[in-house]
């Protein structure tokens, strides 16, 4: 029996597109290619290519989502999605794939949607009685934006809404850094969020479904040197510590885990998803929602796979199960 074809999808538009190669080759290495038989897709800004898992390239036909491999046109079975950012982050693939009937891993179309958007997600789990940072999305370069930041109060975060990896974020301690700020957002993206300061312990939570529920892993908490959680200290600061499992008392870390299971269900999250919050003592305030975490060996998320006991490679081959059995429609 042939093994169903999986597009280790991978790239991207934005500058999050070097942790998205990084992020697939540590996917590409866990499937069991006794199982299945992977393949890159490659997007960039300029064109759509698939390659062997050594890379070497192959015809792609990006009408009907097939590689020749010297026997005609063969469809992939399903995707995996390692892409952080727009189109792969954003719904904009997951679109793509429905069209074609092709299952994948992450959530689907409105999910990554929503949760793209920083400013959205936090106001839908408002809504939803989460606690969440007070904001204001602001869309409209050069205007004097002080007089509606003010109530938010000093420090507060300016972020660009639908960005990742800290790109483009800046703490803003005095009113007279907020224009430039924003023109650092406004250089990823049209919209940009921002966010009162929270003070507290940085704590983040992967969520994983594999068997038709949401399971919380271990909660980790960051201490790094910076002023907030950058690009730098995520990925090249010698001193930031990734804490796993949290020094947490035992009813934090349950209100931390019960708290990123309600968030991811509420959502309609699949896949691997990872809940960022700060506790700040005496109450627990969610910031984001990373719905296709980094999976590079400088990411968060395997790490707390394998501290959980569940490990990569039963994480990655245990969500194609999912996909090629339909456990989940590919309907959304």
């Amino acid at each position: 029996m042939s093994r169903p074809l999986i597009a280790v999808v991978r790239g991207g538009y934005s500058g999050e597109s070097v942790i998205s190669m990084q992020s697939a080759a540590r996917m590409m290495s866990a499937i069991d290619t006794d199982r299945f038989d992977p393949y890159y897709v490659t997007i960039t800004p300029q064109q759509w290519s698939c390659e062997g898992p050594d890379d070497v390239p192959l015809p792609f036909d990006r009408g009907v989502f097939a590689v020749d491999r010297g026997r005609g046109p063969e469809r992939f079975g399903a995707a995996l999605i390692a892409i952080h950012g727009t189109p792969g982050e954003d719904g904009l693939l997951q679109g793509y794939l429905d069209l074609l009937h092709v299952p994948y891993q992450t959530g689907g179309v409105l999910n990554m949607s929503l949760t793209f958007s920083k400013y959205s997600t936090t106001a839908y789990l408002r809504q939803f009685g989460f606690t969440v940072a007070p904001s204001v999305l602001v869309q409209h370069q050069g205007e004097d934006h002080a007089a509606r930041v003010a109530p938010l109060g000093l420090p507060c975060f300016v972020k660009p809404d639908r960005s990742g990896s800290s790109l483009g974020i800046s703490k803003v301690k005095h009113l007279d850094e907020l224009s430039a700020a924003l023109e650092l957002a406004f250089a990823e993206g049209p919209h940009v969020m921002v966010e009162a300061g929270i003070v507290g312990r940085e704590l983040t939570c992967g969520v994983i479904d594999l068997g038709g529920k949401a399971q919380a892993l271990p909660v980790c908490e960051v201490r790094h040197t910076h002023e907030f959680f950058d690009y730098q200290a995520k990925y090249h600061a010698a001193d930031t510590e990734e804490i796993l499992p949290a020094p947490l008392t035992e009813e934090v870390t349950r209100l931390v885990k019960e708290r990123s299971e309600a968030i991811y269900t509420a959502l309609d999250c699949h896949g691997m998803v990872r809940v960022d919050h700060f506790w700040t003592g005496h109450e627990l305030v969610t910031i984001e929602v990373n719905a296709t975490p980094g999976f590079s060996a400088a990411s968060i998320f395997p790490k707390m796979l394998e501290i959980a006991g569940i490990g990569v490679p039963a994480a990655i081959n245990g969500l194609l199960e999912r996909c090629l059995g339909n456990i989940r429609t590919v309907t959304h």
